[in-house]
């Protein structure tokens, strides 16, 4: 289907950066692909997280992990595009591709969370006007990366003969996160990777837990579609973009333990029905053989081929790359 090979990304602990620094060794040592850091000032108590919960901010977490890393691409998953202006994007991801020698991606969304929002006084429109203003982003960072100078007037951002130097050569891939229409349709235009996430409420800004336990891989192939359609209107080879999915490592020595942690997630995520976990397409559970097999089956099925791995103790981290990846190559 697609012509992408597997890649695996470390979603990075944010409370401490000694585990951060951590994960991100070890990713490297085993072969991961990337490391990622979230952008979120807080969180909700979803898998453990609470508004106190410390949580570095990502880009500088990711410059400190850049001279400690010597082949892991940096990513974001994803930066959400209100809490910055496009051009100070721009000129970060041009500073860390120069700082890394390359090894950068941008990973960009147009926002959900809203009480994050409205704790720290960010307005929070509509989602159609967030993704018009994600939209209009993306336009000013391609071309200050590609431009001597750029103007542009939209009804967002306005830029007069503004110069950006250094430029990222080669140009940086840019992941898009997100799974509505409009946001699908703007990835198939201006996306080097789609990040395909659950239902965030539109409007009402939080993850709404019983449309989550409803996102299956169905309903992901779904979204797979719309995209797929909306690369072709646009006159895009849908295989030129890459398919991506964040999940949750769930691995147990076997079946029945497997079953165990997954009753457990089940739980935390306030999910009465733990087959809703196994049909997530942003969990992964059971022994390392069925993981390794469900990762090559969306591959194969769907073109899932970047995932970005959270794993709730260190213990599945080491499981995944001693047991898992061995088994993917």
């Amino acid at each position: 289907m697609a012509h992408h090979t597997l890649k695996f990304g470390a979603v990075l602990p944010l409370d401490d950066f000694a585990r951060a620094r951590s994960v991100a060794a070890k990713a490297e040592d085993s072969g991961f692909y990337a490391v990622a850091a979230e952008d979120h000032f807080f969180m909700t108590s979803l898998m453990g997280h609470d508004r106190t919960t410390p949580r570095l901010e990502c880009f500088t977490l990711l410059s400190a992990l850049a001279p400690v890393t010597k082949r892991l691409v940096l990513t974001q998953l994803v930066a959400a595009n209100s809490f910055r202006h496009p051009v100070l994007t721009a000129k970060i991801i041009s500073s860390l591709h120069h700082i890394t020698g390359g090894r950068v991606e941008l990973g960009i969304g147009a926002g959900w969370f809203r009480e994050e929002y409205e704790a720290f006084g960010f307005p929070y429109p509509p989602p159609r006007e967030r993704i018009a203003q994600l939209a209009e982003s993306i336009q000013i960072i391609k071309r200050l990366w590609r431009e001597p100078e750029v103007s542009f007037s939209g009804r967002y951002y306005k830029l007069e003969r503004a110069p950006h130097s250094p430029k990222p050569v080669p140009l940086p891939r840019v992941m898009i996160g997100g799974g509505g229409k409009r946001l699908l349709e703007l990835a198939a235009r201006e996306a080097d990777v789609v990040n395909i996430i659950p239902p965030t409420a539109g409007a009402l800004g939080h993850l709404a837990m019983e449309e989550t336990a409803k996102f299956d891989l169905a309903a992901f192939a779904d979204r797979v579609a719309l995209l797929r359609e909306a690369c072709t209107a646009v006159g895009r080879n849908p295989s030129d973009i890459e398919l991506s999915a964040m999940v949750y490592v769930v691995l147990g020595e076997s079946a029945e333990q497997a079953e165990l942690f997954a009753q457990a997630m089940a739980q935390t995520l306030g999910v009465s029905d733990v087959q809703a976990v196994y049909r997530s397409p942003n969990t992964l559970v059971g022994t390392a053989e069925r993981v390794a097999e469900e990762i090559l089956r969306r591959k194969e099925e769907m073109g899932v081929t970047y995932y970005f791995c959270n794993f709730a103790v260190p213990e599945m981290f080491e499981r995944f790359c001693a047991e898992v990846m061995p088994r993917l190559v």
